[in-house]
């Protein structure tokens, strides 16, 4: 029950922007990837972008740890022979796992973090824009300076979601979602700060998007 708990909230987290994250069977280690930065002073290949890259600009690397993890649990719930398998398991949890593995797949292949020295981005894979935010609007670029909090779930060891909030964008829009419920009464006497929550499944490299963040001084609280 868990794990389908889980798995939902993933599958919602990844519809409020293009989404990432890490998977339960090949998570328990992520190894900090080598820093890939554009230099602007080189000639691109690229024919056309929407997206002007300030120089210096650090990609993250992708991380298909959790489109493997969720590809591995829907074939130990649905492939004969396992002890997982039935026709309930497999309908339940094996095809929605493996059709989730896939999706995150795609994003993981079809979309990357960027980290300059003002902003963190989401950018497609050829470092075009990826256009507005499909829930509340805005391109996909936030300043570091908006940040209030941000944090990796569960656990920055074991990371499946990475999460942060901020206030650049509208204040009309933050309690769509799960704002409603972070910014609650409740949530700010416990310390929140109001402002726009995001949830991105970690199919970026953890430790390096994170390493960006503690290295630009986004704001976190311990909580």
């Amino acid at each position: 029950m868990n794990l389908l708990k889980s798995s939902l909230l993933l599958l919602i987290s990844s519809t409020s922007v293009h989404s990432f994250t890490t998977s339960p069977s090949s998570l328990a280690s992520v190894p900090r990837a080598t820093k890939k930065t554009v230099d602007l002073a080189r000639p691109t290949t690229s024919k056309t972008t929407s997206t002007s890259l300030a120089v210096g600009t650090e990609i993250v690397e992708p991380s298909y740890n959790l489109a493997l993890g969720s590809l591995a649990l829907g074939a130990a719930f649905g492939v004969p022979g396992s002890p997982l398998k039935s026709k309930l398991s497999a309908f339940l949890g094996g095809i929605p796992l493996a059709l989730f593995g896939l999706f995150l797949a795609f994003q993981t292949t079809t979309l990357r973090f960027t980290l300059d020295d003002d902003n963190f981005s989401l950018v497609k894979s050829n470092l075009e824009s990826t256009g507005e935010n499909v829930v509340v609007g805005g391109e996909n670029v936030w300043s570091y300076k908006s940040f209030v909090n941000y944090d990796v779930f569960p656990s920055r060891n074991f990371p499946i979601l990475i999460y942060f909030k901020e206030t650049q964008t509208p204040e009309d829009q933050w309690n769509i979602g799960p704002g409603e419920q972070a910014n609650s009464e409740e949530a700010l006497a416990k310390g929140a700060v109001r402002g726009q929550v995001h949830f991105f499944p970690a199919i970026g490299n953890t430790e390096q998007l994170i390493g960006g963040f503690e290295k630009h001084d986004c704001a976190k609280l311990d909580l």
